[in-house]
């Protein structure tokens, strides 16, 4: 496998050698994925078991026991293992498919930005963790415990692990995606596409598309959306205050005016 070379940026790329790069990055991540797939399979118990710890134990005279999921077909063992797998492998990948998108796009950026886009390579993989974990102690156990106990005299709760893999998976998912909120619009405002002030004139707009993405994620409690637009709130604020930062670094780089004679 050839590895990804990092390009410099007065570096001059033919179609078909920026193609190549891109390749050897995207290879890159599915030999990362393929190998995280492998381990998540093979420690696919050890994690359903850690994912089921929100749940209360069905198990009577057991409470301390595991989660005893429902299993409706034969196949329903190996499927919900994969899932663990794939979802769990995603996770785990995503820091490095985030550091190998900066590594293809940073040469685009003049050499002089370098310096300030750096970060992102510590920023987007923290971010992003952050994210997870917040998302795994302060949104999964309040939005399980909400939906397990909706109705609860009218309803006897017995689930399917593929089901419940894939809700926490992808909120996890989802929230270590959305806590890059500030990478990006670090990003943007290099780019000179986001101001602050674009930010200030629009912020209403703003508030409304927070809450429709807050809805759009994988919870759909009303628990779980006041957790997740909270946070949201504050990343668009933080994302604003980077944003200020940024221009006024930009300023402080550019040279004042020639004066008029």
């Amino acid at each position: 496998m050839a590895r990804a070379r990092r390009v410099k940026p007065d570096e001059q790329l033919t179609l078909v050698e920026h193609l190549d790069e891109l390749r050897s990055r995207i290879i890159v991540v599915l030999v990362v994925l393929t190998v995280a797939i492998a381990v998540c399979f093979y420690k696919s118990e050890a994690i359903l078991n850690f994912l089921s710890s929100p749940l209360p134990s069905n198990t009577p005279g057991h409470p301390d026991a595991a989660y005893r999921f429902l299993a409706t077909s034969p196949l329903d063992g190996i499927l919900t293992s994969i899932s663990i797998a794939i979802y769990s492998a995603l996770l785990l990948t995503m820091p490095i498919a985030t550091y190998q998108l900066y590594a293809f796009v940073i040469p685009a950026f003049a050499e002089q930005h370098h310096k300030h886009l750096k970060p992102l390579v510590m920023m987007i993989p923290a971010l992003f963790v952050c994210g997870v974990i917040f998302g795994w102690y302060l949104v999964v156990p309040p939005a399980i415990t909400f939906l397990v106990t909706f109705n609860q005299q009218a309803f006897d709760y017995n689930l399917r692990a593929k089901d419940y893999i894939q809700f926490v998976l992808l909120t996890l998912l989802a929230m270590g995606i959305v806590f890059e909120m500030p990478a990006v619009m670090l990003v943007l405002a290099r780019l000179r596409i986001m101001s602050s002030a674009l930010m200030r004139r629009h912020w209403r707009i703003s508030i409304v598309v927070l809450a429709v993405v807050a809805m759009l994620l994988p919870g759909v409690d009303p628990i779980s959306f006041i957790v997740e637009f909270i946070p949201l709130l504050v990343l668009y604020g933080l994302s604003y205050f980077i944003v200020v930062a940024v221009e006024r670094a930009r300023g402080a780089d550019e040279p004042d005016p020639e004066p008029l004679t």
